[in-house]
Formats: structure tokens, sequence, C-alpha cells
């Protein structure tokens, strides 16, 4: 997510959202791994992260640095829930046989400004809609009349009975401080540049499991099943939601921007409490509520933060390349760094740019992203070119290549989304 002022993270620190390598520190031995700085024994009993002997270890195949390969084999050819709806089964098929053959087209919505329509700034510009809305819960546990844009659901819902295709991400407020009525001190950051937008609520881990005795967890729960209940409007719509919760997980090189990446003090490594929350939440909206109409999206940014291929449909990555230039390079090197993060066949997706790659480009080089998804523009009329804009104006891409994107015979656009995954119309 991108913001300005004090609710945007620096241009700087953009940059390292681009996978610059698997290993922050010194070269890995056969006995440690390096993750986020720090040195990590190798486990002898798990196949990821582990606690044994009373210490937190990494298995060998885990450490980032190892893996060097490129996936083999067809890869899934159902999602990882094994019931899924019908709908969802659809779905993801059709995304299967899509990826490395076209790029689906996606535009983020102005998640917080119900009245400020991406959509059709979209087609203004291009004459053609995206394939692909992503919409976001990140005002959801506010009061009513407290903060905008919480309309997401509905507006996801009539953007899939259009037959668009519809994702959902998730700025998850301090899980503390939902439903109270200040947007301001129920927040995600850690490490705004207003110390007042900045939340302490940390993942409660003991020992090798989210601990269940802290009304941490509690709350986080609390969490959970207020999206759910939105999700279950989505389903009950017959609306499949490509998934991307817990996002940018390892931001700014593992210092965490988000509560769910923040760095830790109590010996227990992030990347290890973050899968462990993905893994609970996996849990509780699948097993719990029977949400059966997600695919999950992974978008942790680094190998070491992966929560397992039985919780994971699609790994994607977000880059924001201010010194591009207008190239609109295809990110080849972060398309491969991706797609070695385990050896299971998943797809990969864009899953927020700034500069939106040139299809020829990724044709040429092969860095098949199976979609890619524009940030939003500010509360700006439309057309203002500005840093703060990132599809309105031309500081990104110019309208020149908007168009070149939006009709290009390998980018697929809203009319070229077969009609039967379109939501019914009830």
């Amino acid at each position: 997510m991108r913001f300005r002022s004090t609710l945007m993270k620096p241009l700087a620190m953009l940059a390292s959202l681009v996978l610059a390598g698997c290993a922050n520190g010194p070269t890995n031995t056969a006995e440690t791994c390096f993750v986020n700085a720090k040195a990590w024994p190798s486990c002898t009993r798990s196949d990821g992260w582990g606690f044994e002997e009373g210490r937190y270890c990494i298995a060998r195949s885990f450490c980032p640095d190892r893996r060097n390969g490129m996936p083999a084999g067809a890869g899934r050819d159902a999602p990882v829930d094994a019931q899924a709806t019908r709908a969802t089964r659809d779905l993801y098929t059709w995304l299967r046989s899509t990826w490395g053959r076209y790029v689906l087209s996606g535009q983020s919505d102005l998640t917080w400004k119900d009245a400020i329509d991406m959509a059709e700034r979209v087609h203004a510009d291009t004459g053609k809609y995206p394939a692909l809305m992503g919409y976001d819960f990140m005002n959801y546990g506010m009061p009513p009349g407290s903060a905008d844009g919480q309309r997401q659901t509905e507006e996801a819902i009539a953007w899939a009975r259009r037959g668009g295709l519809v994702a959902f991400s998730w700025h998850w407020r301090d899980p503390a401080l939902l439903r109270t009525p200040s947007v301001n001190k129920a927040n995600f950051y850690v490490r705004d540049a207003n110390p007042g937008n900045n939340t302490a609520f940390t993942i409660p881990v003991a020992g090798n499991a989210l601990d269940s005795t802290s009304p941490a967890l509690r709350q986080i729960d609390d969490g959970i099943d207020l999206v759910a209940a939105e999700l279950k409007k989505l389903a009950g719509a017959g609306v499949t939601v490509l998934w991307r919760p817990l996002h940018e997980a390892s931001g700014n090189d593992g210092d965490g921007w988000f509560w769910w990446g923040r760095a830790r003090n109590d010996g227990v490594p992030q990347a290890y409490a973050s899968i462990l929350l993905w893994r609970h939440m996996y849990d509780r909206l699948v097993n719990v509520h029977g949400l059966h109409n997600l695919i999950w999206v992974w978008n942790g940014q680094d190998p070491a933060w992966y929560p397992g291929d039985d919780v994971v449909d699609i790994i994607s990555h977000d880059i924001y390349d201010e010194g591009d230039n207008k190239a609109y390079g295809s990110q080849l090197r972060t398309y491969l760094q991706a797609r070695r993060t385990t050896p299971e066949n998943k797809p990969v997706a864009l899953s927020e740019n700034g500069y939106i790659p040139d299809p020829d480009k990724l044709a040429a080089d092969g860095a098949w992203w199976l979609w890619f998804m524009t940030w939003n523009d500010r509360d700006t009329p439309a057309g203002v070119t500005a840093k703060e804009n990132f599809w309105t104006g031309e500081y990104y891409n110019t309208n020149a290549h908007k168009r070149k994107v939006y009709h290009h015979p390998l980018v697929i656009t809203l009319d070229r989304v077969p009609r039967h995954l379109a939501a019914p119309v009830r």
C-alpha cells in the first residue's frame, strides 16, 4: 500500500520492496542461516522454521540462500483448499491456464475513498476496463461514519457481477484497538514518520506456536472474525476472492513496516511469527468459518517468510521502481527470485506496481507475471500528474503507455474474461 506524508512510506524505502537477495548478512554456512541480519542455527528435525532444544532454528533446505533451482512439474491442478467451491476451482483452473500466455490487467481501488472509482479512471484513459480490481478491508472495524472506505464488499460484488475478478488485501489495524472511534489510534504501521500513527501490537508467540493464553491472540481472532463476515457476504454472492493478507510482511529489509512483520526483541524470528499467523488465519477462515471461496495469495516477499505449499496458491511481489525512468521493464530478476521461493510450481503475480511492465518485454524475457496491479491515486481530480497518483496523470505511466498496455493482445482486460467466471446476478 502506498500513502504519502505521514501515511506513506518514503520512496527511498519503496525500492527495498524489490527482492534484492535472499540473505541479509554474512555468507551462510552449513550450521547457520542468515535471515533479516541475524544468524540462526540449523534445525535437525524441522523442514522449515523450528524450535529445538529451547532455541529457534531454520532447516538448511529452507535457508533462502540455498534455493537456487527453478520449480519443476506442472504444479497443483486445484486450489490448496480441498473444499474450494466450484466457482473457485474454475477460476483457479483458468488462472493456471492463463499463466505463461497472457497477463491480467489489474487496478487497485481507492480503498479509503468510496466516491472515487479507479476502474472508471482506467476506462477514461484507455477505453478498456481492468480484468481485476483490488479492494481492501482497511477501514472495516471502524465505527460507522468514522472512516470512508467501508463499502468495499458491496463494490466488489458489483464488479464481479459485471464479469470482473476480485482481489482483497487487508491493512489490518491494531487488533487491540479495532472498533475504537479513532482511526489514527488503531493503525497498522510500526515505523510511520508520525509516531502517533504507529502500533505496538506484536504477534504473541510461545515456543513453537502462537500463545493461546495471550489476550493478543483473542484480539487477533476477533479481527479475523471481522473480515470473515465480509468474506462470507462475498461467498454468498458467488464471488471468489484472490485473498492477499499480511502483505509485504518482510518490508523494509525485514525491519517491518506493519505489525505482522515487526522487529522483535524476544528472540522469536520475525519470519516464524508471521508464518504462524498466516497458518492460523488460514485455519480459522477455512476450517472454522468454512470459507471456501478464497484463492490464497502470499505476499511476504522473502522466501524465509514463506508459510508452506499447503496454504498458498499464488506467490506475489510488490515493486515500486523510482529509478526505472519509464523504461517499463519486465522485472525479470524479481520474477525469477519469486519463482524460486518454493520447489512447487506456483504462479507468480505482480500484486502492486507503479510502472506497468511493457507486455512486449514480458514476453521477450519470459517474465510472465500472472497479473499486474497498479496502485491507486490520492484524493485528487483525474488527470493530475503527481507522485501521489499512480494511475492518473503521467508521473509513472504515460497515457500512450497505458493505451498500449490495455490494447495489447497479451493483456486480458474485462471484456476478455470468460463470462462463466462472473458472479451470478441474484
